[in-house]
């Protein structure tokens, strides 16, 4: 074969696999596009409501009391004006302006938004933590909504979410899902009876977001076990100071700045108890904790490092 010929092939097979390189390439990034879009525009059953605000002061006291418990003031700024959020690298977010949504939202809204992370168009919301909110008393709902209609409303735009090529290869790859949440795939802490309700209502709405649905730890957050090393008194200290009796903690300290220290006295002692209690139930096996994360939808948790 002459140099020439060589040549001409050569150059030929190249512009091929060139051409089939780019076509690929372009087809990778329209399948992201379309299946990221196709999460991102996805419509979901809005579930009717039955709340309804108040102007009553106590309701309005009360819902203020709530939301600085849970955290909204945290994600929504102390004025409620919302803020940039970078909890995921993946999508940076603005949390919504809440006085400017008075002018909009219904009730109902209000209510779906919370417990679903749902918009009134039905599409989903990507760091509304409303699992940790779904099973939230009607009641308590309904002073949250009131005290944030009690505010002074906001006209400005409200900032929705860009999703640009990375946030749209998170959502495919798995990394960045909806927070609308499922019932069936909600952990709640483990019901002890009627005696401590009210202590596990308070472990549920203030505790999950960083120690997991039913209690048992997450990342640094540990199970919650480890309150039967505290007495009672120790407890008090951790929850309105963050100290421990080793002394300050880093993540609990502005956390009991912001939120824990407006705990009412009665509520450290219900949430005390219900946590000592559960302490006395017997622990899952390995098994047991596998099946239930299987059934849940949830990646079973890796083996530890010996």
């Amino acid at each position: 074969m002459s140099a020439g010929r060589f040549t001409f092939l050569a150059a030929r097979w190249i512009s091929i696999a060139v051409g089939l390189a780019a076509l690929a390439w372009l087809l990778w990034h329209f399948y992201v596009y379309l299946a990221s879009e196709a999460v991102i525009e996805r419509r979901y059953t809005l579930p009717s409501s039955l709340v309804h605000s108040s102007k009553d002061a106590a309701d309005i006291v009360q819902g203020k009391h709530w939301m600085i418990v849970t955290g909204c003031f945290g994600c929504h700024g102390d004025n409620l004006k919302g803020r940039l959020l970078r909890d995921n690298p993946d999508l940076p977010i603005h949390s919504g302006d809440l006085t400017a949504l008075t002018a909009t939202y219904t009730d109902g809204d209000f209510e779906r938004a919370i417990r679903h992370g749902l918009t009134p168009d039905a599409r989903p919301m990507w760091l509304m933590p409303s699992d940790t909110y779904a099973y939230m008393r009607d009641k308590d709902v309904e002073a949250i909504i009131s005290y944030i209609r009690g505010q002074p409303a906001d006209r400005v735009p409200i900032k929705k979410p860009k999703f640009d090529w990375k946030a749209r290869r998170a959502i495919v790859a798995g990394r960045l899902v909806p927070m609308t949440p499922k019932a069936d795939e909600i952990l709640g802490p483990a019901d002890l009876g009627p005696r401590y309700d009210g202590g596990r209502y308070l472990a549920s709405l203030s505790c999950a977001q960083c120690h997991r649905g039913d209690l048992t730890g997450s990342g640094n957050a540990p199970d919650l076990n480890i309150t039967a090393k505290y007495t009672r008194s120790q407890f008090f200290q951790l929850l309105y100071r963050g100290h421990s009796p080793h002394g300050w903690l880093p993540t609990m300290s502005p956390l009991a700045r912001a939120r824990f220290r407006y705990f009412h006295d009665y509520e450290v002692n219900a949430l005390y108890d219900y946590l000592i209690a559960r302490k006395t139930l017997p622990a899952w096996t390995k098994e047991q904790r596998a099946e239930f994360n299987e059934s849940a939808g949830q990646k079973p948790e890796p083996a530890p490092k010996k």
